[in-house]
């Protein structure tokens, strides 16, 4: 069921107060900042309502994240303890085993349907799900600790790109200036998340420059990053800095409104061996929508999924996909 901010947090807070309160705070798969920082950000806030938490979910979380989480540790839980699923625009997203658990709490911001737990609240008008966790701790009457905002203005700071992103909005500036405003450095954060490259992440981004097409007279961008391409590169994992925030790479070509990034993940990766990244640069033309017809999904401007094709076929369906999406406009 759907609660506002002020309801959904009173049941929090009669949750954490019950005797023996326990929390397993779920993630989805292949983390971001925003899932990492929100949870983490949320097992904080709960356990000091006296309430005991373990963040958790099918993947480990990232190793250029592992400074603000490593110093939290999990709480040993029992079979008594309630679900809480974070950042997740479904329960899918949690992954085949996490997925077949009963959710007491939902926070997400992907726009989820309805039913994924007892008590939800979801804002898809929200540029981030950290700011929904801060919305809930303000409810609660708390006002986030140095640590605390240090993982919420992560997760706000990266899946905006910092603040660059279509969902950057009026709110994202006033939730960022709460959360600076709780000692936090952002100078740092940002430029760890937005601005420091290595030399391999540059090397990555010359080779998916010198592969780009261009469709539909510059309208239509398309990238490709196989396995070979980050070996050549010197990147060991698929998913980390290296490749953070990667499928906004193409957004900087001026006549792009509509950018694609495929991505090859190893043949054994549960969800596909292809990944897909649609990003739009106006109302008029949504990515969500695309990324739906293959499974996938997301926000309007911003969407993306799985596919169990090889990267060349998910490439070839995804591109005539976005070239119908210009023309449908017309």
């Amino acid at each position: 069921m759907r609660f506002e901010c002020n309801a959904f947090a009173a049941k929090l807070k009669a949750a954490c107060e019950a005797k023996n309160a326990q929390f397993y705070i779920v993630y989805h798969i292949n983390p971001d900042g925003d899932c990492i920082g929100s949870a983490f950000g949320l097992s904080l806030i709960l356990r000091k309502l006296g309430a005991k938490c373990a963040v958790i979910g099918r993947d480990g979380v990232p190793a250029h994240f592992h400074w603000m989480t490593d110093p939290i540790e999990n709480d040993i839980l029992d079979e008594n303890a309630q679900y809480i699923g974070v950042d997740c625009k479904d329960r899918g997203r949690t992954g085949s085993v996490l997925m077949q658990q009963p959710y007491a709490f939902w926070i997400d911001h992907h726009g989820s349907p309805q039913e994924q737990a007892e008590y939800e609240y979801v804002r898809p008008e929200c540029s981030a799900c950290s700011e929904l966790v801060l919305a809930v701790a303000e409810a609660l009457g708390m006002q986030p600790d140095r640590q605390t905002a240090e993982l919420l203005y992560t997760a706000l700071v990266t899946d905006t790109s910092c603040f660059r992103t279509s969902a950057t909005n009026a709110q994202s500036f006033a939730s960022a200036a709460r959360l600076a405003a709780c000692g936090i450095d952002p100078y740092a954060i940002g430029r760890r998340y937005a601005m420091v490259k290595t030399a391999a992440r540059l090397r990555l981004e010359q080779m998916i420059f010198a592969g780009m097409e261009l469709h539909c007279d510059g309208q239509l961008a398309v990238g490709t990053i196989l396995l070979d391409d980050l070996a050549r590169a010197g990147i060991a994992e698929v998913n980390g800095p290296d490749t953070e925030n990667i499928n906004g790479l193409l957004e900087v070509i001026d006549t792009a409104r509509v950018t694609l990034i495929i991505r090859e993940y190893p043949a054994d990766n549960p969800e596909g061996q292809t990944r897909f990244s649609v990003k739009t640069t106006d109302a008029a033309l949504s990515a969500r929508s695309v990324a739906e017809r293959f499974g996938g999904g997301g926000h309007p401007n911003a969407a993306g999924g799985f596919m169990r094709e090889t990267p060349e076929r998910t490439r070839a369906l995804l591109t005539a996909a976005c070239k119908e999406l210009l023309r449908s406009e017309k």
